[in-house]
């Protein structure tokens, strides 16, 4: 006669489950740390990727409308802490020669990811260093614009691509000086 087997459910006991979940999170809070600065690196390539592409965007539609374009940039608070106000958006305009006010602007107000900032420092953002050494710097403009959802004005430093496509700004300290931004990663 055969002997009749005794079927055994197939199944992980909780000893084996808890195994491998314990595996899962020591692999996983050894990943974390690596993880975390690719992250940040990833937010200041997309900040400034997205100032290359909006001062190109000026540029060319200064270029094909033969029209000056004004590029802003703005002072916004942080999300986290209204009080921190820094450059942290920017647009183009299409200005209007005899109204300030009518401008049109190009494209909507963009953010960089938080907490990446534009440095206000002149050491590392001239385009940005509005009073210069001995007043204002040739070219750059400032002024206050009241952006969407926002409480109140916000302060922005400007300048203009021409219709030639070259600057109205000067050399920064001449003959060879060059006008740049930097962004960077705000620190708490």
């Amino acid at each position: 006669l055969m002997k009749a087997r005794r079927s055994r459910p197939q199944a992980f006991s909780l000893v084996e489950l808890l195994v491998v979940v314990a595996i899962i999170v020591v692999i996983f809070a050894l990943i974390t740390p690596a993880v975390v600065p690719l992250l940040r690196a990833s937010n200041i390539n997309q900040s400034a990727s997205m100032l290359v592409d909006e001062l190109n965007l000026a540029r060319q539609t200064a270029l094909t409308q033969n029209h000056d374009v004004e590029v802003r940039f703005y002072q916004v608070a942080s999300k986290s802490d209204p009080s921190d106000v820094q450059f942290r958006a920017f647009r183009s305009f299409l200005p209007n020669a005899q109204n300030a006010a009518a401008a049109q602007p190009l494209s909507a107000v963009r953010y960089l990811p938080e907490p990446v900032i534009i440095s206000a420092d002149a050491r590392f953002s001239t385009l940005l260093d509005y009073g210069g050494i001995g007043g204002q710097r040739a070219g750059l403009m400032k002024g206050q614009e009241t952006l969407p959802a926002s409480n109140g004005p916000s302060n922005y430093i400007s300048f203009l691509f021409r219709s030639t496509g070259g600057t109205n700004l000067t050399p920064v300290d001449p003959p060879d000086g060059k006008w740049f931004l930097t962004v960077y990663l705000e620190t708490v």
